[in-house]
């Protein structure tokens, strides 16, 4: 179980005693830095120090599975295979990224619950349940990784989650989007290590005349240059380039625009095994089905994977607006 031997720890922290043997000490090191050194609420300390693997585990199941907390630090990507070896190599960078973990499962709550797992804790409540980890079983969580729901990638605020390559000044958040204009710039969803390979994406896209730009699927992040990796969901209504949107780039190209500049339109990305849906305003616009045995470019690989995503600013000229993106697992 990925996580088990992360809060099993966490009871050492609760008492802020000396450090005992455990599997990866810094997971449970790193809840008590957080959440339980420097509180002065001394009934959270000793709820933390009794529930031990229950603040993310049940008592008396099999650890591999959790309470609704410990599935939000599971589907957010709190994995010993990863972090373990990282520990060893660059621990800092791993201690880091464990914290942002964490602090990412504080906007999460549960189904049926007003409170966030954060505001559970800091009202000194444990954010799994009681000190057995137990939680009515109707109030399921809805977790990042839930394939029934629909995730947002986008907090309308920020580019949390995302990371820009080359030319950062093409990027901005204004109003609730994510705006592009400049240099070639791609910028990268990078909130969940897990990456995508069935799925269902979603994005709300407004494009000005003469503009631009792409959505990337099954791509990975790059220092520099047109994505490499993946397909590219040409965003294009009125720009010189005859692929217009919601094509599959040089893969199943689109010859008419679908929607109209200075307007919204909903952008769906589906992919189910080889099949590849594009729909605009609900309207499927190219369904095709990789062909068996199809290779990868030299150039651009162009075939059926799994990655992340990413939008692309293409040029000065171009201005486009991206909102309301979010996914929804197929896997």
């Amino acid at each position: 179980m990925r996580i088990a031997f992360f809060v099993c720890a966490v009871a050492l922290m609760a008492a802020v005693s000396s450090k005992s043997a455990f599997a990866i000490k810094e997971f449970g090191e790193q809840f008590g830095r957080i959440y339980v050194e420097g509180s002065k609420d001394e009934a959270f300390k000793a709820l933390v120090g009794e529930a031990k693997c229950n603040v993310c585990h049940i008592d008396k199941e099999n650890k591999k599975k959790h309470n609704p907390y410990g599935d939000a630090l599971h589907d957010l990507g709190l994995d010993k295979k990863k972090y373990q070896p990282m520990l060893k190599s660059d621990a800092e960078k791993a201690k880091k990224e464990i914290e942002e973990i964490f602090k990412k499962a504080e906007e999460k709550k549960k189904e049926g619950e007003s409170k966030t797992f954060g505001e559970k804790i800091q009202a000194g409540e444990l954010p799994g349940g009681d000190k057995l980890g137990k939680q009515p079983t109707s109030a399921k969580l809805i977790s990042f990784n839930n394939a029934s729901e629909f995730v947002e990638l986008f907090d309308g605020k920020s580019m949390t989650g995302w990371k820009v390559n080359e030319n950062a000044a093409s990027w901005k958040v204004e109003d609730g989007c994510l705006v592009c204009q400049g240099e070639r710039s791609h910028i990268f969803y990078v909130g969940d290590s897990k990456p995508f390979k069935n799925f269902h994406f979603k994005a709300d896209v407004k494009t000005m005349p003469n503009s631009n730009a792409g959505i990337y699927f099954h791509t990975k992040f790059q220092e520099s240059g047109w994505p490499k990796y993946g397909f590219e969901c040409q965003v294009n209504l009125t720009a010189s380039d005859p692929i217009k949107t919601s094509s599959i780039y040089q893969v199943k190209n689109v010859a008419e625009p679908a929607a109209k500049d200075n307007e919204w339109y909903t952008q769906e990305i589906i992919v189910q095994g080889k099949q590849i849906t594009l729909k605009v305003n609900g309207k499927t616009l190219v369904d095709y089905t990789e062909p068996e045995g199809q290779k990868a470019g030299n150039d651009f690989t162009r075939v059926l994977d799994q990655g992340t995503f990413a939008l692309q600013a293409h040029d000065p000229g171009s201005r486009v607006y991206f909102k309301n993106l979010m996914v929804k697992r197929l896997d």
